[in-house]
């Protein structure tokens, strides 16, 4: 009954993502379009004249009836909680019945809710209730509004820390960058401090031969001075001729004025050579760009003759397509002409429904009116028939003569199970099996017709109530004589065995009683055990668990780590439902747990074993090949938190490698 109704599945969903990321709760929607509501019981409809059916009696929206007849379908709303009793434990009738004072008989037997009886009106307890909730609200009220101040001051002092520790990450990323970078300075300063001393110690071995060379250059030298003076002082009488011819004074005069002029020209030579290579590069650069231009500007015509004969194609389509759109446009007018009719036509068909569902709601009345008299007359007659079986069944056992018409009271059973029967079949002509037993309550109680001749007049002219109090009276004055003229000799001897049993019965009452309050007692206490155990350890866990998370999340990018919880189904017997846990990585944000990578859901359940091992711990355990879904990051951190819980709590445990190495590493108190 606290469903949520929305018009589709896909609404359903959305809210129910937005529900888990907000944190909202629980909440149960129920899809219109895909919703299958429960089939009605017509014949729930005559169980009985004071039940009626939920959903006969209910207004609400048609838009919403597949959810009201999903939720309650074969539900009877009871006048009192006697026929609610009647139709669920003597009919024994598939349906959950309510009656008015909010009495509920579910299909199991179970009841639930109601008021008593003997605390007052109903409308005082309303009173009583509804000022004494309006304070609680009250003060509820108040009480939420303080939180809702303390709650706002937290966050923004959360929302400061927040900014806090994203400066204080960017400063730790900086500072692990600088702390990187001076790190590969001081690898690079080492490694040309390296290449120094190399080269230092390649200049040490260098140095004789150096040494050795500038001697050797020297005595080269000296040898070239000797050969040039031998090489001048032979050529001076060969070009002595020569030498005056040109009016210089020796050979190496005129060797040092004209190599000058001569290194003059080359210089230029190459120069000229130099530019003339700069120009033809520029040439063959400008024609390529030349060249590169041509083709442009032909792709470009060919593009523009393409786009122009593209165009007309285009103006060609639009065109023919707003002809057709003209011709759409007049199939939509007369279509629309079309829905004004039909319309109209619809206005006056809904109108004959609604006028034919109020006759058919009038004649549902006016047969439940006739289902309810025909109720009060079945009921009588049964009352009748039982009473007239009952006096013939009695005048049978005292053996009262009586004058007949028809029928013998020897044939009249003495059991009422037979007359109940004949009544219940006879009366309501429910199935064809209670035939025959009808046939033999027949022959034995509506065969027998007295005969009310031998009556007084008055007896049989007057009223039925007057006269059957009359002969009720006189029957009971008859009696009363007769036991006084008859007493019992075996009274007391009945008295005496009727206070024994009744002594014994109390003796046991007691035993049984005191019995069940020790048991009580008992189951009490280990009740309160196994709740103070269970809460025990779920505290320590609630506590551990994020602290273990943190531990396996936390990096220098994320300092703080990510978060995880437990969070309880049923808190007043919580070892009677499920503990749910919910675990968000750093940066993530909330998702169920089957919506987690691999190795998300691997850090979580590590973080669960360890907070376990922290309450209750174990001499050692195994930890086989959960390296598989994890990174070489988490897999690094994995194994210094178990480096480090093993030093501090003196425990070992081992990690089995993946089954790609032949090996096992092995860790023992820390080692």
């Amino acid at each position: 009954m606290d469903a949520i109704v929305v018009d589709r599945q896909a609404t359903a969903i959305e809210c129910i993502n937005y529900m888990k990321e907000q944190r909202a709760g629980q909440a149960t929607f129920l899809p219109l379009d895909t919703l299958q509501p429960h089939q009605v019981n017509d014949s729930l409809r005559h169980a009985h004249r004071g039940a009626r059916l939920a959903t006969d009696v209910m207004q609400y929206d048609p838009s919403v009836e597949a959810a009201v007849m999903h939720a309650c379908a074969n539900a009877l709303i009871c006048d009192t909680v006697d026929i609610a009793k009647y139709i669920c434990y003597e009919r024994k009738l598939e349906a959950k019945a309510v009656s008015l004072d909010g009495t509920v008989i579910h299909r199991s037997g179970l009841i639930t809710g109601g008021t008593s009886s003997g605390s007052g009106s109903h409308r005082a307890q309303a009173q009583r209730w509804e000022a004494a909730g309006v304070e609680n609200l009250r003060k509820a009220r108040d009480r939420l509004t303080e939180e809702l101040h303390d709650v706002a001051r937290d966050r923004r002092k959360l929302a400061k820390e927040e900014v806090l520790n994203s400066h204080l990450a960017g400063l730790q990323t900086r500072h692990h960058i600088a702390r990187e970078t001076v790190e590969a300075l001081s690898r690079k300063v080492q490694g040309v401090a390296t290449e120094c001393g190399h080269v230092e110690a390649q200049i040490r071995d260098c140095d004789p031969l150096v040494r050795k060379a500038a001697d050797d250059l020297e005595q080269a030298k000296e040898e070239r001075r000797q050969l040039n003076t031998r090489i001048h002082t032979a050529a001076r009488p060969i070009f002595a001729d020569f030498c005056r011819k040109l009016g210089i004074a020796s050979l190496e005069v005129f060797e040092k004025s004209l190599l000058p002029a001569t290194e003059a020209a080359g210089e230029r030579r190459l120069q000229f050579a130099t530019h003339i290579s700069r120009l033809e590069n520029q040439l063959a650069f400008e024609t390529q760009q030349l060249d590169e231009a041509t083709a442009k500007l032909d792709h470009l015509t060919q593009f523009l003759q393409s786009t122009a004969e593209t165009l007309k194609q285009q103006q060609a389509e639009l065109n023919r397509d707003q002809g057709e759109m003209a011709s759409f446009v007049t199939q939509i007018e007369i279509l629309r002409s079309e829905l004004g009719v039909l319309s109209s036509k619809y206005s006056d068909a809904t109108g004959e429904v609604h006028a034919a569902r109020r006759e058919l709601e009038q004649g549902q009345k006016e047969l439940d009116a006739a289902s309810k008299e025909l109720g009060a007359k079945v009921t009588e007659l049964e009352r009748v028939v039982a009473d007239k079986a009952a006096v013939l069944r009695r005048c049978k056992i005292e053996d009262i003569p009586i004058p007949l018409v028809r029928g013998s009271l020897q044939a009249l059973a003495l059991e009422a199970s037979a007359d109940s029967q004949f009544a219940e079949s006879y009366m309501s002509q429910l199935s064809i099996v209670d035939t025959q037993a009808s046939s033999v309550s027949i022959q034995g109680a509506d065969d027998i017709v007295p005969d009310y001749a031998p009556l007084p007049q008055q007896a049989r002219s007057g009223v039925p109530a007057v006269v059957d109090q009359k002969y009720q009276d006189d029957i009971s004055r008859l009696s009363a004589e007769t036991d006084a003229l008859n007493p019992n000799p075996h009274a007391r001897e009945r008295l005496e065995a009727a206070q024994a049993r009744l002594r014994e019965i109390d003796a046991e009452h007691n035993d049984s009683r005191q019995e069940a309050k020790d048991a009580k007692t008992a189951f009490q206490v280990v009740r309160k055990e196994r709740h103070d155990r269970f809460m025990r350890c779920y505290n320590h866990l609630s506590t551990a668990i994020d602290h273990a998370y943190k531990a396996l999340t936390q990096s220098p990018l994320f300092p703080l780590g990510g978060t995880a919880y437990l969070a309880l189904e049923d808190t007043e017997s919580p070892y009677l439902a499920g503990v749910k846990y919910h675990a968000m990585p750093p940066l993530k944000r909330f998702r169920d747990m089957d919506q987690l990578s691999g190795g998300e859901k691997t850090v979580a359940a590590l973080a669960l074993l360890f907070s376990l091992q922290t309450f209750r711990p174990a001499p050692f355990f195994v930890l086989d090949e959960v390296d598989a879904a994890l990174d070489l990051a988490n897999v690094a951190k994995l194994a210094n938190y178990l480096r480090e819980h093993a030093r501090s709590t003196s425990s070992s445990g081992g990690m089995a490698e993946p089954s790609g190495d032949d090996h096992t590493a092995d860790m023992d108190d820390g080692d």
